[in-house]
């Protein structure tokens, strides 16, 4: 049953004839007339009687009002209960690095629970490509990158942010004597740096290769608190965005070098698949963490 034309039924009795309630509702006459008649036919029954220019409802005719109104209300209170559901809960599978999940599960994760917390998250800690492959199976509902800008008409980006990102060496390191260093000369320092798939060690790889160097790292280690922890206690310098370095530097342990001729752009993005449904949980997740992102 159309409730649009239970709508009609009770504003012809509400507002007492067919040509007020064509007024109200924006119809032409005919229009409610027409959806009366098809109301009538879908019942088998007549709700109105009609003698000289008037109406008034038959028996069936109060019968059916009441129903509809308890209907459309009913529909009203469906329709409004799945836009703000009293409590929103679900699960939430996101897809990251390592380096992303530390940065945002921490005070913000323990913010966005008090706000939601029948919300369940599930984190996988990936590569980037395989976060995109996650993706278009749905195997994940979201994903955080932290690479180049990716722009791909499959996936939507949520949220966006540019991260600055620097070599870096102990406070007392020699290398900060100088103005200026040439990436060439830095190749010949000893490097700790992440894995070669790790999304910033892979943009800074083939920064080296446009300029034909390359770098021999004496370690590569996944996990980059500990390689900040190495780096301020030697003579060995790394690469890595500044969020990751940022309590080393602000406490004095490490200082960014003067490399001028290193053009590498990091982006943390949040994207989802442009074909997912966005629970209210999603939206409740996405919107949390646009606002955290933005920052």
């Amino acid at each position: 049953m159309d409730t649009n034309v239970l709508k009609t039924f009770v504003a012809v009795c509400e507002y007492s004839g067919f040509s007020a309630a064509a007024e109200k509702l924006g119809y032409t006459q005919s229009t409610v007339s027409s959806q009366i008649k098809q109301l009538e036919s879908e019942l088998n029954t007549v709700l109105f009687d009609r003698f000289y220019h008037r109406i008034s409802l038959t028996s069936d005719g109060i019968t059916v009002l009441q129903h509809a109104r308890e209907i459309l209300e009913s529909h009203e209170k469906m329709l409004e209960d799945l836009r703000t559901p009293e409590t929103i809960e679900g699960n939430i599978r996101l897809a990251m690095s390592s380096s992303v999940c530390n940065r945002f599960f921490k005070d913000d994760f323990l913010e966005f629970r008090k706000h939601f917390p029948n919300i369940h998250l599930v984190v996988v800690e990936s590569g980037t490509e395989q976060m995109f492959d996650m993706l278009r199976k749905n195997e994940v509902d979201l994903i955080f990158t932290l690479d180049s800008h990716i722009y791909d008409s499959e996936f939507i980006i949520c949220a966006e942010h540019e991260e600055k990102v620097h070599f870096f060496a102990s406070v007392d390191n020699p290398l900060l004597n100088k103005e200026n260093i040439s990436l060439k000369e830095l190749c010949t320092e000893d490097f700790v740096l992440t894995e070669s798939n790790m999304s910033y060690r892979k943009l800074l790889n083939n920064e080296l290769a446009a300029q034909s160097i390359e770098i021999h790292p004496v370690l590569e280690i996944g996990n980059p608190l500990q390689i900040c922890s190495l780096i301020k206690n030697s003579k060995m310098i790394s690469f890595l965005p500044d969020f990751i370095t940022e309590d080393y530097y602000n406490s004095g342990e490490i200082k960014h070098l003067p490399v001028n001729d290193c053009d590498v752009s990091v982006w943390t993005q949040l994207l989802i698949h442009k074909n997912k449904w966005k629970s209210p949980a999603l939206n409740a997740f996405i919107d949390f963490y646009r606002d955290v992102i933005r920052k």
